[in-house]
């Protein structure tokens, strides 16, 4: 009777031992199934996501006074272009609109008038605001402390729509 004991808690036991290995399997089944990553999208999928996306932000027309060598004066009128894949973007831009063309303002007041019209010049210029308006973007206006994202900026190019030096 001792032995019947025995063997009807060591079969128990087996069936509890094999309940247990059943349940975390079928939980580690449920997870890989449920909780695994997508897979990654193709270079096609990136490419049509991103041109449904694109959106140009219109900064408007702005007009300063450049640095001169010959004493007199001389003024750049430029109508400026931002471009960005993210939607929300475009608000963003909105809110922080008095210091993005301060900062355009500044860095275009600061040309030299006889250079500003160089092609490498205005590539210079062009990254240049595309920098300084990302890092507006990217800390709020400078308030956050947030790390600059070379990867995926807010804006991904900045235009000129027109470009007039006198």
């Amino acid at each position: 009777m001792a032995e019947e004991n025995k063997s009807g808690k060591g079969k128990r036991l087996i069936f509890l031992i094999i309940a247990v290995v059943l349940l975390i399997t079928g939980a580690g089944s449920a997870w890989w199934f449920l909780m695994r990553p997508a897979t990654a999208p193709t270079p096609a999928q990136v490419a049509k996501e991103k041109l449904q996306n694109t959106k140009f932000i219109n900064l408007g027309s702005m007009v300063t006074n450049l640095q001169s060598s010959d004493g007199s004066t001389h003024y750049i009128q430029v109508q400026i272009q931002l471009k960005t894949y993210d939607p929300a973007v475009e608000s963003s831009v909105k809110s922080f609109m008095p210091e993005i063309r301060n900062s355009i303002l500044m860095l275009l007041s600061a040309q030299s008038a006889n250079k500003v019209s160089e092609p490498a010049v205005r590539d210079q210029l062009l990254q240049q605001i595309r920098q300084q308006v990302n890092k507006i973007l990217e800390t709020d206006g400078g308030t956050l402390k947030m790390p600059v994202t070379e990867a995926n900026p807010p804006i991904a190019a900045v235009y000129f729509a027109s470009f007039v030096v006198q």
